[in-house]
């Protein structure tokens, strides 16, 4: 008996030491979050069931789930899962789910349920995404919008809005570099100012990075590890060559994935359009037809200066974005401030266009107002019709 007793005595210590190992691994482990179901290839219709994963467990306070902006549970316990009625019809769903973790921070992870290729077939456009910020007369963020404080409008018709969500939408954003030989001067001070801006992005937010000169080189695709995307930027070439910018804006595009997330390009440029391959027209008409915000920061003053200022806001005008000017390098920390707000004061809306059986392969303009007159709404103003199949 005295040597159960001894046994069990010696035990508990290093029990105790291997509980606190696994918490002090759970604690150094990053926590992640995954939506189980539905999935991307999900047809949704009828009682379906929500399901997301979060690792670990404990580190989360609530998990909440979305549907199409609209709230439909929280679950505070693992399993984190709950069941939605998505109708009668086949119709696709954004499900977003948010994870509110013990330390303060947020995990969201979201997917974009299918719809019948029949309808697809018969519309050309299943729904049409609009990101847009909101100020008011002093240039202020307005925020803690609704739903029912935007109108939106598609060729002067009133549409209905399917989808709202005001925060916490991830974001896709393509970062394209000028590394022209006039660039030679700036590029120090540059790369540690985007290394400050990478270290401020939400870790669910994906980055691609761009290089241009005379060519473009794309040195990453959708990266999520900040420190992998700060070796990228500390290794970028030694500055030469002309400067292709409108193939940068083009090849920027592309780099875009197709999740239902906010989408932005941010371009740095201090050089004039040289050697590119693209024309301006058909660049600006691509911009109309993406759901991404163009954001261009251009250094330098004058009058070479200010024609350069004018081709790029065609660019920006198109996709809501805006054009920065900075006359000194150092300028460029408050100019990248200014561009985070500007991307965290966006709303994310959607609708399907009431006349969606259109021709096909036509331009649709889109207004999107404010419920108040002082506030002034930025937003892509229309887009490209796909011809019917």
């Amino acid at each position: 008996m005295m040597g159960r007793l001894l046994t069990t005595i010696l035990l508990l210590p290093m029990l105790a030491q291997t509980s606190a190992a696994r918490a002090s691994v759970a604690q150094d482990r990053e926590p992640t979050l995954t939506i189980l179901e539905p999935t991307d290839e999900s047809y949704l219709a009828g009682i379906v069931r929500l399901r997301a994963d979060v690792a670990p467990a404990e580190a989360v306070t609530v998990v909440e789930f979305f549907v199409d902006g609209a709230p439909v549970c929280e679950v505070r316990v693992p399993p984190f899962q709950c069941e939605w009625n998505a109708g009668p019809a086949i119709a696709a769903h954004i499900v977003r789910v948010r994870a509110r973790l013990r330390d303060g921070r947020r995990l969201v992870d979201s997917v974009r349920s299918r719809e019948l290729d029949t309808l697809q077939e018969t519309s050309g456009v299943n729904a049409v995404l609009v990101p847009v910020v909101v100020t008011d007369r002093r240039g202020r963020f307005v925020r803690n919008l609704t739903r029912d404080d935007f109108r939106v409008f598609e060729d002067g018709v009133e549409q209905e809005i399917d989808y709202f969500d005001p925060e916490d939408v991830p974001l896709d954003i393509v970062l394209a570099i000028d590394i022209s030989t006039s660039m030679r001067e700036s590029m120090d001070t540059l790369k540690s100012v985007m290394k400050t801006f990478l270290g401020e992005l939400a870790p669910t937010d994906q980055v691609s990075l761009v290089a241009f000169n005379d060519r473009i080189y794309t040195m990453a695709r959708g990266e999520t590890d900040t420190g992998v995307l700060r070796g990228i930027i500390d290794a970028l070439p030694r500055p030469y060559g002309g400067t292709a910018l409108l193939d940068a804006v083009v090849t920027s595009m592309e780099l875009l994935g197709d999740r239902f997330d906010r989408k932005a390009v941010l371009v740095f440029t201090d050089g004039d359009e040289q050697t590119s391959l693209s024309a301006l027209d058909p660049v600006e008409r691509r911009l109309r037809e993406s759901n991404a915000m163009v954001y261009l920061v251009m250094q330098g003053r004058g009058r070479e200066a200010e024609r350069v200022r004018e081709l790029l806001s065609r660019l920006t005008t198109a996709s809501g974005g805006r054009v920065f000017s900075t006359g000194r390098i150092d300028e460029l920390h408050e100019v990248l401030r200014q561009v985070r707000e500007d991307l965290a004061s966006q709303y994310l809306l959607s609708y399907q266009p009431r006349s969606a059986e259109g021709r096909g392969n036509e331009y649709r303009r889109i207004e999107v107002q404010s419920s108040d007159e002082r506030h002034r709404v930025r937003a892509r103003d229309g887009y490209r019709m796909a011809p019917l199949r």
